[in-house]
Formats: C-alpha cells, sequence, structure tokens
C-alpha cells in the first residue's frame, strides 16, 4: 500500500498544478482519462479478484473556468479511484468428469460426477468436488414391477401403481380388513359411529294429554293401593305374608310417585338423575318382593314349614329392600352418568343401563314363576301340625302374584318406552295398565286374605243384624 502512494504522489501533485500553469488559457471542461491499474498483479488467479484502478480529469484537463469532471457518486474531482473485479474464469470450469450411470436400475436415482482442481490454479476449500443429477431408468414396459420386491403385511396384497413416468406400488388389504395409521398392518375396522338418535317430540297439545292421562294413571294406582294399605293397618293385620306385600305395595306406590314429578325437572340434571335413581330401585324391589312371596308361599304349599313361613317378618323386609340396594349400587358403579336424560328421568333405553334394570327383574319374574310352577306341579307329602289358613292364604297368594306380576312387569315396560319414545298411543296403553293393576292389587291383596274376608264378613252381617233391628 505505501508503493502505491509512492507511485501516486508525484501523479496527484502534478493534476492539481496543471490547471495553473496556463492562466490565459482559454475556458474547458474537464474530462476523464481511461482507467488504468496500478496494481501489479489481481488479488486472486481465478474465481474473480480484485483490481485498483484510477483515472484523472486530464482528457482534456479543465482550463480556465471549465467544470471539474464529475465522478461516479456525483461529486466533482480531479482523480478517483475504484476497485474492478479480474480473473472471473472458474478455477473448475472445463475439469468435471463424465456423469456417472444412474444409481437405481428402473426407477428414480442419482448420477454424479467429480471435478479435480487445476494444479496451477488455487481452489477454493478443497481440492475435489462433486455435483449430482436426478435421474430416471424407468420403463414400464421391461422394467420388473415394483411388487416383486414388496412384502405386505397379513391379509394384504401388492397392487401395481406404476405410471409411464416412475414405478409404485403399495399394500392394500383384504377381506375386510383396512391398513392401519403406520402402514405396516392390516386390522379390522372399528365399528360404525352410530347415528346420533333425534331427540323425539310431541306437539304441544298431545304432550299435554300425554301428561295428564300419565300423571292420572299412575294417582288411580297409588290411590288404590294406598287404600289397600290403610284397609290392613286399620284391621291390624301383620302375618309374615302380609308384611311382603306390604313391602311391595309401597316400593310400588313410591316408584309411581317418582313419575309425578312435573316435566320441567328435566330442566335439571341433577335431580332427574336422582328421580331416575329412585325409579330404577322402586320397581327392583318391587319384584324382590314378590319373588320372596312366591318363595314364601312355596315353603307353605311344598310343606317345607309348617307355619310363619321360611323368614320372619324383619328378615323379609330387609332381604328385599336389601338386595334391590345392591342392585342398584352395581349398576351406579358403572353407568351413573345415563340415570336421567335430555327430556325425559326414566332410565335410557339406549344404553347399557336398560339392561342393568332389565336383566335383573327379568330373572326375578323368571325365578318366581318357576317357584309358583313348582309348589303346583307335584303332589307333597303333608307336614303334621301345619297352619291350614295359612296354607290357604299362600294358595290364593300363588294366584294373586299369576296376575300382579305380569300387569307390573308390562306397564313397567310400557312406561319406559312411551317415555322414551314421547309416544301418544304408548301412553294410553300405560295408563290402562297402571289403572288396572292399581284395581287388581287393591282388590286380590284384600280379599284373598283369609282374616280380611273373615272381618269384612263379620263387619257386613253386623250391618244386616243392626238394620233388621230396626
Amino acid at each position: 500500500m505505501k508503493g502505491v502512494c509512492r507511485v501516486l504522489l508525484p501523479w496527484l501533485v502534478l493534476l492539481l498544478a496543471l490547471p495553473y500553469l496556463n492562466p490565459n488559457a482559454q475556458d474547458q471542461d474537464g474530462g476523464w482519462s481511461d482507467w488504468s491499474v496500478l496494481s501489479s498483479e489481481c488479488t486472486e488467479k481465478c474465481g474473480t479478484g480484485r483490481l485498483l484502478k484510477v483515472r484523472s480529469c486530464t482528457k482534456p484537463v479543465p482550463q480556465g473556468n471549465g467544470r471539474p469532471c464529475t465522478m461516479e457518486n456525483n461529486t466533482l474531482g480531479d482523480v478517483e479511484f475504484k476497485f474492478l473485479s479480474c480473473n472471473t474464469f472458474s478455477c473448475w470450469d472445463n475439469q468435471w468428469s463424465e456423469w456417472s450411470n444412474c444409481s437405481n436400475y428402473c426407477g428414480e436415482g442419482k448420477q454424479m460426477r467429480y471435478s479435480v482442481c487445476n494444479g496451477t490454479q488455487a481452489c477454493e476449500n478443497d481440492q475435489y468436488r462433486e455435483e449430482t443429477m436426478y435421474c430416471n431408468t424407468w420403463n414400464k414396459t421391461i422394467c420388473p414391477s415394483p411388487c416383486e420386491n414388496m412384502t405386505c403385511p397379513e391379509y394384504g396384497i401388492c397392487r401395481d401403481e406404476s405410471t409411464e413416468q416412475k414405478p409404485k406400488a403399495s399394500c392394500v388389504c383384504t377381506m375386510g380388513f383396512i391398513m392401519n395409521d403406520a402402514k405396516d398392518k392390516c386390522i379390522r375396522p372399528p365399528p360404525p359411529s352410530p347415528t346420533p338418535r333425534p331427540i323425539p317430540t310431541l306437539p304441544a297439545e298431545q304432550k299435554v294429554v300425554a301428561t295428564v292421562i300419565s300423571k292420572t294413571a299412575s294417582t288411580i294406582l297409588i290411590i288404590c293401593v294406598t287404600i289397600c294399605l290403610i284397609i290392613f293397618l286399620v284391621l291390624r293385620i301383620f302375618t309374615p305374608d302380609r308384611v311382603i306385600q306390604m313391602n311391595m305395595e309401597i316400593a310400588l306406590v313410591l316408584a309411581h310417585a317418582m313419575l309425578m314429578f312435573p316435566p320441567s325437572f328435566t330442566e335439571t340434571p341433577d335431580m332427574c338423575r336422582v328421580i331416575s335413581i329412585f325409579i330404577h330401585f322402586f320397581f327392583t324391589a318391587c319384584f324382590m318382593f314378590m319373588f320372596l312371596e312366591a318363595l314364601h308361599m312355596y315353603g307353605y304349599v311344598a310343606y317345607v314349614v309348617k307355619q310363619d313361613g321360611m323368614c320372619s317378618r324383619v328378615q323379609n323386609t330387609l332381604v328385599g329392600w336389601g338386595l334391590a340396594t345392591i342392585i342398584l349400587l352395581f349398576s351406579i358403579c358403572f353407568e351413573y352418568e345415563n340415570y336421567g336424560g335430555e327430556y325425559h328421568c326414566w332410565l335410557q333405553i339406549d344404553t347399557p343401563l336398560f339392561y342393568a334394570q332389565l336383566i335383573p327383574i327379568v330373572a326375578l319374574v323368571v325365578l318366581t314363576f318357576t317357584l309358583i310352577e313348582a309348589a303346583g306341579s307335584a303332589d307333597y307329602k303333608p307336614l303334621k301340625g301345619v297352619d291350614k289358613s295359612q296354607r290357604t292364604s299362600a294358595k290364593f297368594s300363588q294366584r294373586t302374584n299369576l296376575v300382579v306380576m305380569p300387569l307390573v312387569f308390562c306397564h313397567m315396560l310400557v312406561g319406559m318406552f312411551s317415555e322414551y319414545e314421547q309416544n301418544l298411543p304408548l301412553y294410553g296403553i300405560f295408563t290402562i295398565l297402571n289403572s288396572v293393576t292399581g284395581v287388581a292389587v287393591l282388590f286380590l291383596h284384600c280379599f284373598n286374605n283369609q282374616k280380611v274376608r273373615q272381618k269384612m264378613v263379620g263387619m257386613y252381617k253386623s250391618m244386616c243384624k243392626g238394620g233388621g233391628a230396626r
């Protein structure tokens, strides 16, 4: 750099003094000379270097009041410097080898070529360079199918999907199987998601009618069964078989009392769930006590016991309500969220909860009819000292159960479906069955009990005598 300055300094002094050497000269604007090379060589032998160049305002030199030269940055000056590119040719030019064969036979691959730097030149970085290029040797006519080298999972086959441009194959599953997300195994497809059931609705006027007739039917049943309970309480009849019937009647009344809540309770999910749980509990207890009644009757008719049944009053009460509670708790553990509903508070028929209630009740019905059939289908050896009045009441209970149990079972099922389907004809059938069930319980439980009959006959005779005395 010091050498460059020594060379430039005399020239600069001369250039600056030229305008003053001839003061009488005419006015003339200055002009730039050609760019001159001051450095001895380019900074690089190849791959683009730099040269320092200079030009002066001497072609011509400005005379008199002539304007100096204008530099590239639009300022006036007598001398201008700049760096220009030199030796721009590549150090690697014309040194590449031929392209290699494609890396893949009958398919897509890469070709490569290499270059070695010329020993007389300074190459950047390394002395060796590679280049790659895409290549395709696929020919659908003469190349083998890509399925020949492809292994598919069990139940899968290879499908050739090659085009004229490229080979392609994929595994597809057969026999109803589908490919998993990892594309490495054929699996059975999951069951399709069921279409959500639309909520059934009744027109406003029909909904009012359905509510009135269903509540009326439950009211009739509650009144009839309550009258039956009052009769036995007034007459103070608490025999073992009567205690079982009394518990069944209480469970039936409470189940229908749960159905008396207004439809607005469905808008409160927690309250609706509580109502649904109690409906399940009381209907289950009702059938449990009918089974215990059949078991009690079987003990007399089959001469298993002489009197007072196989279990005491307290034992029958605890067993009936206790087993119903166990069944309910088991259902709550697995199906708590399915109690209640969006538009009614009975059990959801389209959920497993329906079977959690129906299966135990059907089992109790089957066992009850089995006991009734077993008690009446064979001749049993009589026991000495059997209470004949209790055995007679047991036979009447046998006939009572054959009527009451199917009625309770049918009206419970019809009630479920009428609420679930919001079907007006089903509400009508539910009303009829409820009314018949209430009347049947009142009549059969009262007039099939020997003590009630005796007291009714006594009351009738007393009334007749009192009327004759007048």
